[in-house]
């Protein structure tokens, strides 16, 4: 029975990082399904499901991930060389949009992550609010007019817009890649690249949450997690997280984000009635 909660909060990973619908929502709410025996191996296994979606970004970006290797490397060069024209490549400016937008994500996470978490984790009707949030992004993505901004000509404070979008997120129930792409949208960002950096964007986010919480996981924390599981969950996780991220671009090119607002909405809804009533 454990291993299949492990596995179970692996597919829910999977499918709610990338789609529009919250995963940190959808997994506190698993969470509450499976009680409060299973909610402290839960909060530590979070970081662990997150690793493995972002596994899932470098497989479906690695010519993207690997030219902003490169493009750092020649970044460095040209500020020691002083060769102006470095910064005219686009993968170096892409650099820098995502150092920008990652600012407002990271001073809210360390200024107010423990804060929210805590508040979210006793009130099951604030996620099903956010959730409502969330279906208004949707139905609010497909009817924005897309702008015309890429890499090479996106400014610092299209780049800084959109991660307050991705700032707010840090809440549950609210998407991230939902919130990030509506800010991007409303930046000015053309539906191509705002969904390139909406996922380029969570690598850094990503990964600094890990960095924080490796203390956790190497105490008490990890101790009570099954190690075995817990693997078997990340796998999943990862092949999921390939398979939602390709069907979340098929979506977002054809303008069906609304199906997720649907999705939102209800699920929202019954989150807080259930509340309410229980």
């Amino acid at each position: 029975m454990e291993f299949l909660k492990y596995i179970a909060m692996g597919v829910m990973q999977g499918i709610t990082e990338f789609l529009p619908v919250s995963s940190s929502g959808h997994l506190a709410l698993l969470k509450h399904l499976f009680g409060d025996s299973f909610l402290e191996i839960g909060m530590s296994y979070d970081i662990l499901l997150h690793l493995a979606t972002l596994i899932a970004v470098f497989c479906v970006y690695r010519k993207d991930i690997w030219n902003l290797i490169t493009a750092f490397f020649r970044m460095v060069k040209g500020i020691f060389t002083k060769e102006k024209s470095i910064w005219e490549d686009e993968y170096v400016r892409l650099i820098l949009l995502l150092i920008v937008g990652c600012i407002p994500a990271g001073i809210a996470g360390f200024a107010f992550g423990d804060i929210i978490e805590a508040f979210f984790a006793k009130h099951l009707w604030s996620i099903g609010a956010m959730l409502l949030v969330t279906s208004v992004l949707m139905f609010l993505c497909d009817r924005l007019v897309e702008g015309n901004k890429s890499a090479k000509t996106a400014t610092w404070k299209q780049a800084l817009l959109t991660g307050l979008f991705q700032a707010c997120a840090i809440v549950p129930g609210l998407s991230r890649s939902g919130s990030t792409v509506t800010g991007g949208l409303l930046a000015g960002l053309s539906r191509e690249f705002a969904v390139k950096y909406s996922f380029l964007l969570s690598i850094p986010v990503i990964l600094g949450a890990a960095i924080t919480d490796i203390p956790d996981l190497l105490g008490e924390a990890g101790a009570s997690i099954a190690w075995g599981s817990a693997i078997c969950g990340m796998i999943v996780a990862t092949a999921v997280g390939y398979l939602s991220i390709r069907f979340m671009l098929k979506l977002f090119s054809n303008k069906k984000l609304s199906v997720f607002g649907w999705y939102c909405l209800v699920v929202g809804l019954a989150t807080i009635l259930i509340s309410v009533i229980g």
